[in-house]
């Protein structure tokens, strides 16, 4: 079993001390479904070929030049492709929305030393998307608001409908340093699916079990699209560090490719998985 394995069973998140945002929930206590689903994934994986095609820290950013050649690709915030209202009649595989993407007022999102939150997880899902998009899977991104066609559909949901929907986020604090990456789910039934994704992200920033030592992640069932959005096997939100930490944002950048390549591993495979082995009913 590889070290990184490890962080299944215990997940660094610390409470961050900015104010209350309901795009970045404090996550300050364990959950009983995500420590039971760890079991569970820890079998799937031990039997499968999943950690076969995840990515470890890269070189995209060996030298001074590339480290600030990527930090241009981020804040250059190129459009993401297929980004777009959902339709509500229609049942995607995955959708997926980078934290406060397109916003310009209100909660824009955190700023690092070097890249902005709306830069970075738009990055990241973009190159999520790509690949999910290449093995096959219909891909929808939505941003933050305006993220569905006004038409009604159906008597008593009118929302968006997939198979996996993931937001994906960076956070910040008041008092730097003091935050780590957590994830979210809005179902107990997925807490197994969210471990997958907690390894693919530990091993794209390098993460040893002596890192993870403070809570599991918590349901979020209050995250704000988590009503808007019925999602067979995955309801997830992924808060993939903390930018005001120049040590951790500088791992963020470096590792944005695998953070991006490992998280899309880690959906392909739970909707590839049996659904009774991500927990899914």
């Amino acid at each position: 079993m590889k070290t990184s394995l490890l962080l299944l069973f215990i997940l660094l998140v610390v409470p961050s001390d900015e104010q209350a945002d309901p795009e970045h929930p404090r996550i300050q206590t364990s959950s009983q479904e995500f420590v039971q689903g760890t079991v569970a994934a820890l079998k799937v994986i031990q039997t499968s070929n999943f950690e076969e095609g995840v990515e470890t820290p890269g070189l995209e950013a060996s030298s001074n030049q590339d480290f600030q050649r990527l930090i241009d690709e981020i804040n250059a915030k190129s459009p993401i492709a297929g980004v777009g209202r959902g339709d509500g009649s229609t049942n995607y595989d995955v959708i997926l929305q980078p934290g406060h993407y397109l916003r310009t007022s209100g909660r824009t999102g955190t700023h690092g030393k070097f890249v902005s939150e709306q830069g970075l997880v738009a990055y990241i899902t973009n190159i999520v998307a790509s690949i999910l998009r290449r093995t096959g899977e219909s891909v929808l991104v939505v941003p933050a608001d305006n993220y569905l066609h006004p038409t009604r559909f159906g008597a008593d949901f009118n929302g968006l409908h997939s198979r996996v929907f993931l937001a994906i986020h960076a956070d910040g604090s008041d008092q730097p340093c003091t935050t780590g990456p957590s994830l979210g789910y809005q179902k107990p039934a997925t807490a197994i699916a969210m471990n997958f994704v907690a390894l693919g992200l530990a091993d794209a920033l390098g993460y040893k079990y002596d890192d993870f030592r403070k809570n599991f992640t918590a349901n979020e069932a209050d995250y704000y699209m988590f009503r808007q959005v019925r999602a067979a096997r995955l309801m997830g939100l992924l808060e993939v560090g903390e930018l005001t930490c120049e040590k951790s944002e500088r791992a963020l950048i470096t590792s944005s490719h695998a953070v991006g390549a490992n998280v899309a591993r880690a959906v392909d495979f739970i909707l590839r998985t049996p659904e009774g082995a991500t927990g899914a009913k």
